[in-house]
Parts: structure tokens; sequence; C-alpha cells
């Protein structure tokens, strides 16, 4: 199975949740794949960077590094745009970031791993996995 990390679980991971992080070495250790959509990557990225946290900075780009980063394409991007018309149209639209990863995780036939899944089930057929703490 392919699982893809939102922005929150990622920035749970490099604070040090345990809870979280014994979660996703389960989910590896069962064979699963787990990656991070380009999206989220520049998200905790450049908090990181604004943040000037310098060390949590390498320790996240060592972490994507050994997960891989998946990337957007043009059919993310036309995804992404009838996910925000659909949204728009029903009064429930939600930011173009999680708008993105939903897309690319419907792209992908990807389950999300999320703290936000009362945002991203506004998106039709998306499967997400809810990892609170």
């Amino acid at each position: 199975m392919t699982y893809f990390l939102d922005t929150n679980i990622i920035s749970y991971i490099i604070k040090g949740n345990l809870k979280i992080r014994t979660k996703l070495v389960e989910l590896l250790s069962d064979g699963n794949e787990v990656k991070i959509p380009a999206v989220a990557y520049y998200e905790v990225k450049r908090g990181l960077i604004a943040a000037k946290g310098n060390s949590k900075l390498q320790q996240f780009l060592l972490f994507s590094q050994k997960l891989g980063i998946i990337n957007t394409t043009i059919d993310t991007y036309d995804l992404a745009a009838q996910i925000y018309a659909y949204l728009r149209s029903e009064g429930r639209i939600i930011e173009d970031a999680d708008i993105f990863i939903g897309a690319m995780s419907l792209e992908h036939n990807a389950i999300l791993i999320t703290n936000n899944v009362e945002h991203l089930s506004r998106i039709t057929d998306i499967q997400t996995e809810e990892w609170g703490i």
C-alpha cells in the first residue's frame, strides 16, 4: 500500500512525537511505501528555514531523502482544478496546499496520513488515515 504524509504529520515527526514516529515505523515495517508530496515538503521546509531551525532542517532533509518526494504533474494540476471548482461550488473551500496534496494522493491512489481529516475529507474519494496526537 502507498501512503503520503501530510504537512502536519511531518511536523510532528520532526518535533520528535514518539506516537507518530512509532506508527510510521510500524507502517514501514509492514512493507508499505511512505512518500512525501512535494507540496508538503515545501510547506515544512519553508517553515524550518523561516524559523532558522537548521538542525531540524537537516533532519528533515535526511528524512525526505529516505522516504522520497513525489512531484506534481500536469495531471495533479488538472485534478486540483476540478477539486477546487467542486469545493467552491459547494461553499466548502479549503487551502490550495491541501487541495494539491489531496489531488496528489488521488492521482497516486495513496492513503493520506493527516491530522486534518475534517478538511481533507471534503475531497471526494480521498482515502485518509488520521494520526492525531
